[in-house]
């Protein structure tokens, strides 16, 4: 595989691991659209563009009433979520000036038969690299648009789209804001003692995980995540997380630098309290100057 192979000459030495997401931004967008309805006066459209890399990414696309220019907002779901995760605060910041985008992960689309994870690393590393290619794609698409303000568009991720919004964040500068919700700054440590590493230490062998650290490695968020501009992030953790523990987001925090904002919220990786949605559409408004 080519993208293998790239990988395998940038990581020996010195090599720049922003340089493997890069992505080919002459390849046509292919927008299309294949239906929409309207909910509470936003006009939600099923949309599709193509990946720079392989097959088609599934959104939707949440505009408001007028023409704008709005401000655009992309967002990434969490790993056991899709493209409907953030629709119903879409809507409600398509009352605010904002048109949103929210895209499916490349292992959650039709084109696709499973998913690799820790049983094929280099798939699993691939994956994510084409992740991330997929949301610069989203703000081209974003970008495009008439109704757009190019220079307030900004990003919300949650979990596995937290977890690749820092290195978003690290390599993209043109986005105004990031929020990240309970995201990882690495994915390697399987083979340590919180709840999560021990539940893959038994579905797993040692020697998977081990070949999964190494193939991971050279990727993780945590290595280009201080690239992002000061004051550009918004840390959303929660303290009842079953997945991201205590010490991981202190690390994502420290990897990122002091400058960002960081709130902890009394609730569960689902963030299904309801002040952290305040603190988000609050951090979006003053980033993207959104109607209060």
């Amino acid at each position: 595989m080519v993208l293998a192979a790239v990988l395998a000459v940038l990581t020996q030495g010195t090599g720049d691991p922003a340089r493997l997401f890069e992505y080919d931004r002459e390849v046509p967008l292919d927008f299309r659209v294949s239906g929409e309805e309207v909910v509470e006066a936003a006009t939600v459209q099923d949309v599709s563009y193509a990946s720079a890399r392989k097959g088609r990414v599934p959104g939707y696309l949440v505009l408001p009433a007028g023409e704008g220019p709005f401000a655009g907002i992309l967002y990434m779901h969490w790993g056991q979520g899709d493209r409907t995760e953030f629709l119903s605060e879409a809507v409600l910041l398509a009352k605010r000036g904002a048109i949103s985008l929210t895209i499916d992960a490349p292992y959650h689309r039709p084109d696709v038969e499973s998913y690799s994870f820790v049983s094929d690393p280099d798939a699993e590393r691939d994956g994510y690299i084409q992740l991330v290619a997929d949301l610069r794609r989203g703000f081209d698409v974003l970008a495009a648009r008439n109704d757009v303000d190019s220079k307030r568009i900004g990003y919300v991720g949650h979990s596995l789209g937290a977890t690749w919004g820092g290195a978003l964040a690290g390599i993209d500068p043109r986005f105004a804001g990031y929020v990240l919700m309970g995201g990882l700054p690495r994915l390697t440590d399987v083979l340590g003692d919180d709840s999560y590493a021990k539940l893959l230490q038994q579905a797993f062998s040692r020697e998977q995980l081990e070949r999964y650290v190494e193939v991971l490695s050279p990727i993780n968020p945590e290595l280009l995540v201080a690239r992002a501009a000061p004051s550009s992030i918004l840390f959303q953790f929660a303290r009842h997380d079953r997945f991201i523990s205590d010490r991981s987001a202190r690390d994502y925090v420290k990897a990122a630098g002091d400058s960002h904002q960081v709130r902890w919220y009394f609730t569960s990786h689902e963030f299904n309290d309801p002040d952290s949605p305040r603190d988000r559409m609050e951090f979006l408004q003053k980033k993207l100057g959104l109607a209060p």
